[in-house]
């Protein structure tokens, strides 16, 4: 005997179906047909759940992307770094979705929403105040220090082939991954203001250097 879908089920599969079509091919590429194929729906009910693409897409970008910004913080700037990298790593479909909107012509749809930009607000008042309690240098500018932090974790992702043109190893990688994870930390200590050069003089340096771009990779 077939089961029946919850509503919640419905929209859920809606959704995972969406996401996959509009990371691969952007709003306007996206295909409602090809989102209802792919969630074994009758078209019909995606316009009855969402409305409208616009709609979906608006769902899907509250969806996927209100995780990072809604993200707690961690105890510590070097946690926290290490989580949104984690973060970034794990979630390319989110990361295909900031991309699609950063080439829209028109606004981005998460710039003029009202929630993303709060929950963004919200971090840069969690910098203002770690800055207020002593635990970050208070000698830069909140808002800047957010936008670094969250280019310094995204960056590698999103532009994988810079990153491997500017290290000479691809993003994902074991040497990458160990390099950026040391700089991450060291860059914490230097927002926090700790001196750690005697133990970071002393310590293993992960590196990854330009010449690893020369190996034929094709063999």
């Amino acid at each position: 005997m077939v089961r029946k879908r919850s509503a919640d089920q419905t929209r859920r599969a809606i959704l995972a179906a969406a996401v996959a079509e509009f990371a691969a091919r952007g709003y306007a590429g996206g295909r409602t047909d090809a989102i209802a194929a792919a969630a074994g729906i009758n078209k019909r009910m995606l316009y009855h759940y969402f409305g409208s693409k616009e709609g979906l897409y608006a769902a899907v970008l509250d969806e996927r992307l209100t995780a990072y910004a809604a993200a707690p913080r961690a105890e510590s700037l070097g946690a926290e770094l290490a989580a949104r990298s984690v973060h970034a790593r794990s979630r390319p479909d989110d990361l295909r979705l900031l991309m699609w909107e950063a080439l829209t012509g028109a606004a981005p749809r998460i710039v003029a929403d009202a929630a993303h930009r709060a929950r963004w607000r919200t971090r840069v008042d969690a910098v203002e105040a770690a800055q207020r309690a002593g635990r970050i240098v208070a000698a830069v500018d909140a808002a800047q220090v957010e936008l670094a932090l969250t280019a310094v974790t995204l960056f590698p992702q999103v532009f994988r082939q810079i990153a491997e043109l500017i290290t000479g190893v691809a993003p994902g990688e074991a040497a990458f991954d160990a390099a950026h994870a040391a700089f991450l930390q060291t860059l914490a200590a230097l927002l926090e203001g700790v001196d750690r050069s005697d133990a970071a003089r002393n310590a293993p340096k992960p590196r990854v250097r330009l010449t690893a771009a020369t190996v034929n990779r094709d063999g």
